[in-house]
């Protein structure tokens, strides 16, 4: 899997939240309004205002095909918002519901689910939905061509799937899963296929006939539309065309509009009351200049106590919200197990006792949790073992065991490939560093940009990998720990675990299946392929004119938020 941007970006990814600015498209305080929001808008609907502007920072997505993209801004600040998937979870409880899928019903074997589509559906360019867009992004799947992005987790789950009119879809399941239809239908994101198709016409070679679409060649034109994303179901919509009408403007910002005919108006009327929703493309140090400037609603950061005592006038606009987000994974240093000394026990332990993380909670000044285990802290499955200490006498003497002396002249070089651009990551660097020196290890530290990480990453030459990791709501760590798991990116191999993990995915009895994710952890707890940091939680400066918007089991979003129309920005 690719790596995941920086903090500030996935706390904005992840919450479903932006920051909001009374400012519209490119104009100061006080100027009119945004290109692309429908000038006949009501000003109010269900007694709520709508002409806010609802705007957010965040760093540029490289990619926002919905059926290719890893970008978790494009994930959760574009596609979020414009795209739907068959099924989702309720904002306010967290519990599965319909989306594109009005009703489910699974088969009494488990193995089974059918889903009926809402009818009446359409897309924001007017066409209506049909069940060839619904089975597209499969057929593209089961051609195997394709290098998914985040929906080939949805897909993999598939065996085969048969329509079984216009609205009705059975689906056969690759295998048992406790949380299959759950995976399955929030990770299945539906897109406009002739939108796709027609894109792909427009690549073709002079005289070249249109592919068919399970072909090789398809797939290839297909990956090169990593800019638009195309006309979707969800309640905003995003106007992309090169070389017309965008709403997209390259290292300055994105547009996201109303789609008025979306369904969710109707089905569940008084959500999504902005005008539009903005993305900023901006860096941490862009953001909180604008912030001290007046022009951000909402503002992250894991260091807003001192933000705060530096900049008082800031707690009369703002209130602080620290929360925790299911999706918000951990911090984490993968280890290469696939080569020398990292297959070494000895030394991946060794190595995790150099991070002190005593200190590293001082970073975050409370808004995060030590990290044991790909887990979220307080769940059933989380075990109860304490992390390795901070010991660098401890790691050099077991360095000495593995056949690592520097006073010998055998010291151990270590290449880490560690994203950069904010102060967290900078800081985990630093401590890690600073101790990996101290003990003789021979470091080469590599922080790279988003870009030059991922194509670093692939060619895997490199000793350690250092990022922020997602989780996903279902809390199943096989991707992490099976040697078949998709984002086990050291190759860690272990057969216990692997039985453990293929043991517990298949268990339906909530009680056995944490017992067995347990001794996994505890077992990757000794094992160390992966050196767990700390939990963040999202810390968040948030404008007290905001109406409505607090935070929920799965985080903060703006569905309900609204701001009153006598507010008047400082």
């Amino acid at each position: 899997m690719r790596p995941l941007p920086l903090l500030l970006v996935l706390l904005v990814a992840l919450f479903g939240v932006a920051l909001a600015l009374k400012v519209m498209w490119g104009s100061q305080p006080g100027d009119g309004g945004a290109p692309g929001t429908p000038a006949s808008m009501p000003r109010y609907l269900g007694g709520k205002p709508q002409g806010h502007v609802y705007t957010g920072q965040a760093g540029e997505p490289a990619d926002i095909n919905p059926f290719t993209t890893y970008d978790a801004v494009a994930r959760s600040q574009v596609l979020a918002y414009t795209h739907d998937t068959l099924l989702e979870r309720d904002i306010d409880t967290g519990e599965l519901i319909g989306a594109l899928a009005e009703s489910w019903q699974v088969a009494p074997d488990g193995r089974s689910c059918t889903f009926t589509l809402r009818d009446g559906v359409v897309f924001s360019d007017g066409s209506p939905l049909t069940m060839a867009d619904v089975l597209f992004g499969l057929e593209l799947a089961q051609a195997g061509h394709l290098p998914l992005g985040f929906v080939g987790t949805a897909f993999r789950r598939v065996a085969s799937a048969e329509a079984l009119d216009a609205r009705r879809l059975r689906v056969q399941l690759d295998g048992r899963h406790f949380a299959a239809v759950a995976v399955l239908g929030t990770g299945w994101v539906v897109a406009s296929r002739r939108f796709f198709v027609e894109q792909v016409r427009r690549r073709l070679a002079s005289g070249e006939e249109l592919p068919d679409v399970a072909s090789p060649r398809f797939a290839e034109l297909l990956d090169q539309v990593d800019e638009q994303c195309g006309p979707g179901t969800g309640p905003y919509q995003l106007i992309h065309e090169p070389g017309g009408e965008s709403h997209w403007r390259r290292r300055q910002d994105l547009l996201l509009t109303r789609h008025e005919a979306c369904w969710r108006r109707s089905v569940r009327p008084g959500r999504w009351n902005f005008a539009a929703m903005r993305l900023l493309f901006r860096d941490q140090v862009g953001a909180r200049n604008a912030l001290l400037r007046g022009e951000l609603d909402w503002y992250a950061d894991p260091q807003l106590d001192q933000l705060l005592a530096a900049h008082p006038a800031l707690g009369e606009r703002y209130r602080k919200l620290l929360f925790d987000v299911p999706r918000l994974g951990c911090y984490r240093i993968v280890w290469n197990c696939r080569r020398p000394p990292f297959d070494d026990v000895r030394v991946r332990r060794a190595l995790a006792m150099l991070i002190d993380r005593s200190e590293l909670l001082e970073v975050f000044a409370g808004a995060a949790r030590p990290a044991v285990a790909h887990a979220k802290p307080g769940t059933p499955e989380y075990p109860d073992v304490a992390p390795l200490p901070f010991d660098p006498k401890a790691a050099r003497v077991l360095l000495r065991e593995a056949g690592f002396d520097p006073a010998a002249g055998r010291p151990l070089r270590l290449r880490l490939l560690a994203l950069q651009g904010n102060e967290p990551l900078r800081r985990i660097v630093e401590l890690f560093a600073g101790a990996a020196r101290k003990v003789g290890i021979d470091l080469d530290v590599r922080p790279r940009d988003m870009a030059a990480f991922v194509a670093e990453k692939k060619e895997g030459d490199w000793d350690g990998l250092l990022a922020l990791q997602f989780f996903e709501t279902w809390n199943d760590p096989y991707r992490f720990l099976h040697r078949d798991g998709t984002e086990n990116e050291g190759g860690w191999r272990n057969a216990e675990a692997d039985r453990l993990a293929e043991a517990a995915r298949v268990e339906l009895d909530a009680d056995e299946r944490a017992r067995l994710w347990r001794r996994l952890h505890e077992l990757a707890h000794r094992e160390q392929p992966v050196a767990l940091l700390v939990h963040p939680l999202a810390a968040v400066l948030f404008n007290r004119h905001i109406e409505d918007c607090e935070p929920g089991p799965l985080g903060l979003s703006p569905h309900r938020a609204w701001v009153p129309p006598d507010y008047q920005r400082q």
